[in-house]
């Protein structure tokens, strides 16, 4: 086998590792070890285990900066999300990462806390980093982030919508139709007394047509929902249990609850138990996004799932695709799933009354 590269006295490498020096070490050629490091899907496993065994070996790191002047790319994604508490964003960065990796590219991560003129800062700095590509989510950005991607020039696509806004193509499903759908299963069941409580702050675009959806479905079902009737809040399980007291209080004869996120929705289920409502026998109660804890509370959450994993691949797909200028479309709808558990059941009658005691004689 040829001869490793020197080493000094400490046993640090006298000079920097090159792909040569791996190609030598796996007994391959460079362009082979190009292609591991750039293009690994389309080299045999055991071609590919040699030269990471050799890279291992070598300590071997690329050189960036150098490729970066070679190529005109830095091969990084940045990706800006509303938070990673949120375990369907963190779901879909995940599948985005691991599908950008097997591509050769980086990701950086931001995070907006649904403020717009955060995102739009996230954004300057990751253009001046000279990325390859963003990924953004929603559709309601600030007016100043559109010029600055136009002035950048580099593509971009928003995720978990499914309409292209302001010439941003977008990867998601149709939030709208989703809760459209959720609201006619709880029609169905017989319910006419709701309430929704709803995270919708102003960059939150997937949450306002969720509510929307809501509005729409009862609308075309003579159904009108008064302003109390709608608790507006923050996506927590302590804002959840706040939203449904202040709910039932105002409303004692509501039978089901629509919650535009899972975790109000469990936050909605912890404080009926408290209040000495049982669900679904006296209170259905729906969320949206079908995280992991919504399939394990008791009792096990009807929700809306959303495709998060194949939203992330996707849109490094799109990235990947336009940055190598082959085709790409322009909008990508997924579907959707109505997931019917135990929390929603048909209404069972109960007195208004008993039911404004039952809540006004427990301790806030």
């Amino acid at each position: 086998m040829d001869k490793k590269p020197a080493k000094d006295s400490r046993g640090h490498l006298n000079a920097r590792v090159k792909i040569e020096d791996v190609a030598r070490q796996a007994g391959v050629s460079p362009a082979t070890v190009s292609r591991v490091l750039n293009h690994p899907q389309i080299v045999r496993p055991e071609l590919r285990e040699r030269v990471a065994r050799a890279i291992a070996s070598l300590s071997y790191t690329r050189d960036s900066a150098a490729r970066a002047l070679k190529s005109g790319r830095m091969r990084t994604i940045g990706a800006i999300v509303p938070t990673l508490g949120l375990s369907i964003f963190a779901e879909g960065v995940e599948a985005l990462q691991n599908r950008l990796s097997e591509n050769g590219y980086t990701l950086f991560i931001a995070n907006s806390q649904y403020d717009q003129r955060r995102e739009l800062q996230e954004m300057q700095s990751l253009i001046e980093r000279g990325i390859d590509g963003i990924v953004l989510v929603g559709g309601s950005h600030a007016p100043e982030l559109r010029a600055l991607i136009e002035q950048a020039r580099v593509p971009v696509i928003t995720t978990y919508v499914s309409k292209a806004q302001g010439g941003i193509p977008a990867i998601g499903i149709d939030n709208q139709r989703a809760t459209r759908e959720l609201t006619q299963y709880l029609l169905d069941l017989g319910h006419l007394q709701f309430g929704a409580i709803a995270n919708v702050p102003p960059a939150n675009d997937r949450s306002r047509a969720r509510l929307h959806g809501i509005q729409k479905a009862l609308a075309d079902a003579g159904i009108s929902l008064q302003q109390s009737q709608i608790i507006r809040t923050d996506y927590s399980l302590a804002q959840g249990r706040s939203a449904l007291r202040q709910l039932m209080n105002d409303h004692p004869d509501t039978t089901a609850v629509i919650c535009t996120t899972d975790m109000l929705a469990i936050g909605a289920m912890a404080e009926a138990r408290k209040i000495g409502l049982t669900v679904p026998q006296q209170l259905s109660i729906a969320g949206f996004d079908d995280v992991e804890l919504s399939a394990q509370v008791d009792p096990p959450l009807t929700t809306i799932g959303v495709p998060a994993a194949e939203i992330g691949r996707g849109a490094a797909d799109y990235l990947i695709n336009a940055i190598e200028g082959l085709p790409i479309p322009k909008t990508v709808q997924l579907p959707f799933r109505l997931i019917m558990r135990a929390s929603t059941a048909p209404p069972r009658s109960r007195p208004a009354s008993a039911r404004r005691k039952s809540i006004k004689a427990r301790p806030k």
